[in-house]
């Protein structure tokens, strides 16, 4: 006999949503590494998560090791790799300045840069990329003996297929000059994306994932990770599927791990 209507609705009720567990304990999360860190801005609080001797640091970083075969270990490494699982199985995006970035541990930036300003001499030229006003983005080429310009071009964000599409970066620089100014801009990205699963170091297995990195980038990872899927909720990026907020079932017992190294 098929269930009543109430109790079809209570059934379909009954699946745990872990958006609201997973929010609790990132704020909890917060609280401490905004007290610990004695920092002032949240970027510079999560870096120093990722980089400076902390609880949380020592706690989780053993339980990345292939080697460790503890329950907690082995629970922990389960949440991971079902939370790069679940992110694979979908496309989750948010909006950064302007710019789409996935969320996943497949393009993820461990180490965000601040630009402020970059240069090089070459062949009698000097090269230049740096902050203005505004924030936005100036690259000059130009003569150290006379300060001709060969370049000079301000975009609003770090954008290099606008920068080198542009006429004027074709026609004004030699090839050898192009190459320069490639190589300094690349170097200024202030967000260098890695893929944590395909990146060229000894493979780390992490229960039904191989990731290709040291435990310290896979935790760093997953900081940077799990930030962008609460700033995405904070922000409404996410949609009410039910494949998306699975995702935050494995990141809510990630962040538990995290508290639970503090306590």
């Amino acid at each position: 006999m098929a269930l009543p209507p109430h109790a079809a609705d209570w059934m379909n009720r009954a699946e745990i949503d872990y958006i609201g567990p997973f929010v609790k304990a990132w704020a909890a999360f917060n609280a401490w590494f905004r007290h610990a860190s004695g920092q002032q801005q949240e970027r510079a609080m999560l870096d120093w998560v990722k980089r400076q001797p902390n609880a949380v640091r020592r706690g989780i970083l053993p339980l990345l090791r292939e080697d460790n075969d503890t329950a907690d270990a082995i629970s922990f490494q389960q949440a991971v790799s079902e939370l790069q699982q679940r992110l694979d199985a979908i496309h989750l995006e948010v909006m950064r300045k302007g710019v789409q970035e996935r969320v996943s541990l497949r393009t993820v930036c461990i180490y965000p840069r601040q630009l402020n300003h970059e240069r090089i001499e070459h062949r009698r030229y000097e090269f230049t990329v740096r902050r203005v006003a505004g924030g936005h983005i100036q690259v000059r080429v130009a003569s150290i003996a006379n300060g001709a310009e060969r370049f000079n071009e301000t975009q609003e964000q770090y954008d290099p297929a606008a920068l080198y599409a542009l006429p004027s970066f074709t026609n004004n620089l030699s090839e050898d000059q192009r190459t320069r100014l490639r190589g300094l801009y690349n170097s200024c990205n202030p967000r260098p994306m890695i893929d944590l699963l395909r990146n060229g170091a000894p493979a780390l297995q992490i229960a039904a994932v191989e990731f290709q990195c040291t435990d310290e980038e896979l935790f760093s990872g997953l900081i940077e990770t799990i930030y962008a899927m609460r700033n995405a909720l904070l922000h409404g990026e996410v949609e009410p599927d039910p494949t998306v907020l699975a995702c935050y079932e494995p990141a809510y017992r990630i962040v538990m791990c995290f508290l639970e190294a503090v306590g």
